[in-house]
């Protein structure tokens, strides 16, 4: 089956035309499964999922994670989280990620084994606020000079939720909810880049506000290459920047792809729903 699409930015990111995901025939979900393997970012315009379906949809592509930080899980399902900055009667929080600005980063990097598919879906999403931009990080592999390139194939990065090189970041989330995850991840260390399958390509694997450490190397040594390597990979012909509208599902690849979200208003309403899913590593770049 050959889906409609149309590209997100000239070199990767496609939007899905024409489908439905609450309503699916196998011939359109491993379409769009072969599809999510070849390239990183996908959009789903207009789509209107309960919780449920959501979930019975991200299960098709594997496993699905039970985030470390359970203020933001679903009173309905711990597989699902809510990002919002919405507060209940109560005063307490119906999400986690609030508004502030969450700089890039990749999604549980500081775990051992990673899950590394993310489906988000955009139920509220006022149009012009809190922005996504996805980073492709098999482009930035690929264009690295050829003395940075064997210094990243060469290293490994120690990564962790509650570490030092950006304490900055965490200062602008609950101090419960980082402390709930620091608690219960310790170090990790990971290869800098890797193999996409059924590929000769390599991606970096890298995040910015989780790394405090590369192996064999000095602070200083460490911070001066890591610096020199996210330089490199943040270039704007490598961005794609969202402006989100409601009823958008995103899908994106952490082991291809960097992300970040704009600071807004949290004033505005805004609501989405987001499964976490262990990729199959015959067909998705996972850390080993």
């Amino acid at each position: 089956m050959t889906l409609r699409t149309r590209p997100l930015h000239p070199k990767f990111g496609q939007e899905v035309l024409d489908v439905d995901l609450a309503q699916l025939d196998k011939a359109t979900f491993d379409a769009i499964y072969d599809l999510w393997r070849r390239d990183p970012l996908l959009l789903f315009r207009r789509q209107s999922l309960t919780e449920e379906e959501l979930v019975a949809y991200s299960r098709g592509f594997g496993k699905l994670e039970v985030t470390a930080r359970s203020d933001a899980h679903s009173p309905k399902t711990s597989e699902v989280i809510y990002v919002s900055p919405l507060k209940r009667s109560d005063g307490s929080a119906v999400g986690g990620l609030g508004s502030d600005e969450l700089t890039w980063h990749t999604d549980q990097i500081y775990r051992e084994r990673p899950a590394t598919g993310s489906i988000f879906h955009g139920t509220e999403m006022p149009q012009g606020i809190g922005r996504t931009s996805f980073c492709n990080m098999v482009l930035a592999y690929r264009s690295l000079p050829d003395n940075l390139r064997q210094q990243v194939d060469e290293s490994r990065a120690r990564c962790k939720y509650g570490h030092k090189w950006m304490a900055s970041f965490h200062a602008l989330l609950d101090e419960d909810a980082v402390r709930e995850v620091d608690d219960s991840t310790p170090p990790v260390v990971h290869e800098m880049a890797l193999d996409v399958p059924g590929t000769d390509e390599r991606a970096l694997y890298i995040s910015p506000n989780h790394t405090f450490a590369i192996e064999g190397m000095e602070e200083e040594e460490g911070r001066a290459f890591f610096d020199a390597v996210v330089e490199h990979a943040i270039r704007d012909d490598f961005v794609y920047e969202h402006n989100w509208r409601n009823g958008d599902v995103i899908m994106w690849d952490n082991g291809r792809l960097l992300h970040r979200r704009e600071p807004f208003d949290e004033t505005y309403p805004r609501f989405a729903r987001r499964t976490t899913i262990f990729l199959d590593p015959q067909d998705f770049a996972v850390p080993k």
